[in-house]
């Protein structure tokens, strides 16, 4: 298969796993639908059972009647029944398989064909669901007369049911050679039999569809063969064309036709931007929006004018920067003649703990022994720090630095921005100590002991017992008190892979499809000097399946941010861990 069918055959995978009732394939005509569901077939897992019906000019009885018999659901002897009975009989069916864990698609080739009301059957038919899971998915494989039909308003109810499309284009002009030098060395052919010319030809001729070139090149073998010649010859394939197809254009036509094109095209090119670069430069310069430049005699350059007031700045400074104190009205001209702001708080890679001011309390008298272990496990011990943004930002710093990574707030107010430019992604999740635990990744938490929730640091879990980190201050207590005290939602630094910018699914392609294959390939078991893979094709969705599956996640064949964290847990070990 091409890179583009590999794509097809990657949607319509996710969409069989997706929640909508219906998966779309539409194509020209020779383009390979029917082989690509073939090959769905296939792929499809063992736990997966299938109607395919090739035949689709049905009624909404007939359509019941054929599905009936693909899944052997027809009893010998029986009356011809009724459509309730038929669909009673399909959904006593989908019900029972999917108690043992099975699951049922239909798939229907040449579905342009489909009456109106066979369309609105299929419909009804994906409502047989349960509270969680539809019972039956439907392949929808058809011309792109299909795609008009649907888009009509009579039928907007299944469009809005379908979970993934893909529209079956030819074959491009490089994958031209490699398919047919694919179908000669299946036929026990090693040397090449179309030089370079007769390929660009060929192209031209087919138009890239798979069937026109099997045609085609059917019968300039058979008459190479003839003239006793070891090569396909431009005219050899140009009298096997006309024979296929009818009356067909020479090189020497085409490139004619082709000059003639450029001759007129190319004047009445040049003619129309000089015409609409005049009236854009008009049209500016009467609107005000454009001026004369200023070297010109007589022009000066205008002054830059302020957009914000010192007010303004300051109120969207405040915004931006939470944390900082700025000094008052009268302080406003200083302020602005020094844009360093005053602060609070000391620099981040300072303790903000100072010596408190000396007070005659009498002499010291040294805390039971006892009391000093179990202080952190005691809620009354976790008051909301004097100042929430102070503990936020240093949680953050604290964050960065077990990432190796020095991060000033002051010059990146927004945490996760400075995460990206870092080269690392920033994720925030609500959720319990469980998912935190299987992630394994330090995190600044949100606790929440009484009415008013702040930010720390945890930096260890265990079974029994976790640290954290308050104000630069580090505490340890059992994981029942944590529990206690967890407010929901935490934000965790993870290590993406390269160019990551989205989740990778079916279709994607790069730098970060090849590194995550590499890893799959390692997770496995495999070679580590395995050939890279840098599609995302219907083997990676499998492999990444496979592993949600193995791992507990959604087993949704997309590459998250979850699924990527559990996968840097298999096969990195220089990275943060909660665990140790």
């Amino acid at each position: 298969m091409s890179e583009q069918h590999e794509d097809a055959l990657s949607h319509l995978l996710y969409g069989i796993e997706a929640d909508g009732g219906f998966i779309l394939l539409t194509g020209e005509v020779g383009t390979g639908k029917t082989t690509l569901s073939r090959r769905l077939i296939e792929q499809l897992p063992d736990t997966t059972d299938f109607a395919l019906i090739l035949n689709p000019h049905l009624q909404p009885l007939e359509l019941l009647q054929s599905v009936c018999d693909e899944l052997g659901l027809n009893p010998p002897g029986t009356t011809e029944p009724s459509m309730k009975a038929l669909c009673d009989r399909i959904y006593r069916y989908l019900l029972q398989q999917y108690g043992a864990g099975r699951s049922t698609l239909l798939i229907i080739d040449e579905a342009q064909q489909l009456p109106f009301e066979s369309l609105e059957q299929l419909r009804l038919l994906t409502n047989l669901e349960t509270s969680d899971a539809k019972l039956l998915k439907v392949v929808l494989i058809g011309q792109p007369e299909l795609l008009a039909r649907l888009a009509q308003d009579d039928l907007r109810q299944l469009s809005q049911r379908i979970s993934a499309r893909f529209h079956l284009g030819p074959l491009s002009e490089s994958d031209l050679p490699h398919y047919i030098h694919h179908r000669l060395q299946v036929a026990g052919l090693r040397r090449p039999v179309f030089p370079p010319a007769t390929l660009k030809y060929l192209y031209r001729l087919s138009g890239g569809l798979p069937r026109v070139v099997n045609q085609i090149c059917d019968r300039a073998l058979l008459g190479t063969y003839v003239q006793t010649r070891n090569e396909v010859s431009v005219h050899t394939l140009e009298k096997a064309a006309r024979e296929v197809l009818g009356q067909v254009d020479t090189p020497n036509q085409t490139l004619q036709r082709s000059r003639s094109l450029y001759v007129w095209l190319l004047p009445a090119l040049l003619v129309g931007l000089l015409g609409w670069g005049a009236g854009l430069a008009a049209s500016m310069l009467f609107a005000g929006q454009w001026e004369w430049p200023s070297w010109l005699p007589g022009q000066a350059r205008p002054e830059p004018v302020s957009v914000l007031t010192d007010a303004e700045r300051r109120a969207l400074r405040a915004q931006l920067f939470p944390w900082e104190k700025l000094a008052p009205v009268n302080e406003v001209a200083a302020a602005v003649a020094d844009p360093v702001p005053v602060l609070s708080s000391v620099s981040p890679s300072v303790s903000p703990a100072s010596e408190p001011p000396p007070t005659d309390r009498g002499p010291e008298v040294a805390p039971d022994r006892e009391e000093v272990v179990n202080r952190w496990e005691r809620l009354d011990a976790w008051p909301a720090p004097a100042d929430l943004d102070l503990a936020q930002v240093q949680a953050f710093v604290g964050l960065f630095q077990y990432w190796q990574r020095e991060y000033d707030p002051r010059l990146e107010p927004v945490v996760c921005d400075f995460a990206e430019r870092q080269g690392l992604g920033c994720l925030t999740l609500e959720g319990d100590l469980t998912l935190l635990d299987r992630l394994d990744r330090p995190a600044v938490i949100t606790l929440r002991p009484g009415g008013t929730p702040y930010a720390a640091l945890l930096t260890a879990l265990t079974p029994d017992s976790a640290e954290i980190t308050v104000n630069a201050e580090q505490r340890r207590l059992s994981r029942a008190v944590l529990q206690q005290l967890w407010g929901g939602q935490f934000t965790l630094l993870w290590q993406p892979p390269p160019g990551y910018r989205q989740p990778l699914w079916p279709g994607a392609q790069g730098e970060g499809v090849a590194w995550l294959a590499e890893q799959l390939n390692r997770q496995r078991g495999g070679r580590i000097n395995a050939p890279a893979k840098t599609r995302y094709d219907a083997e990676v969705f499998l492999k990444v399946k496979a592993f949600q599956q193995q791992q507990g996640l959604t087993t949704d064949g997309i590459a998250g941010p979850l699924t990527l964290i559990r996968l840097n847990n298999q096969v990195r070990t220089d990275l943060p861990r909660l665990s140790g």
